[in-house]
């Protein structure tokens, strides 16, 4: 059993039940965005997940990447995204230089949904759910 009790410790708790332990050990909450229908969270890389490549090198940022949008379970009867901004790293001191990125595998196979969901899904496709129009 796991019992939060102050603000910060609630706060993490709510947060590691709707979003994936694999993606907030390696984001941050940046946004929230609700309407009706849909809740988005924006999440942006950890400033601190230095790639492999530059490891022992002095590095800078670089921008992000294109951001990528995973549909997750709903939340309060709302279909729930996750927005992933991946930072671009370089090497400190070359302006034109190849930028790298850390590379995560946080998608089930052949889709855009993360892999909890995406497992989910096919588990519930495999059901022989009775049509009505056959006799």
């Amino acid at each position: 059993m796991k019992e939060s009790n102050t603000a910060t410790s609630i706060q993490t708790h709510l947060y590691q039940l709707i979003i994936p332990a694999d993606i907030l050990s390696s984001f941050e909450i940046e946004s929230v965005v609700e309407n009706n229908e849909e809740l988005l969270i924006v999440l942006v890389e950890k400033e601190t997940l230095v790639p492999r490549a530059l490891k022992g090198k002095e590095s800078c940022l670089d921008g992000y990447l294109n951001a990528v949008t995973l549909q997750h379970f709903s939340v309060i009867g709302k279909k729930c995204y996750l927005q992933l901004k991946r930072r671009r790293w370089k090497e400190k001191g070359q302006k034109e230089g190849k930028s790298v990125h850390n590379e995560y595998q946080f998608t089930a196979a052949g889709t855009m949904a993360t892999q909890a969901f995406g497992a989910f899904l096919k588990r519930n496709s495999l059901i022989a759910i009775p049509s009505t129009l056959v006799r």
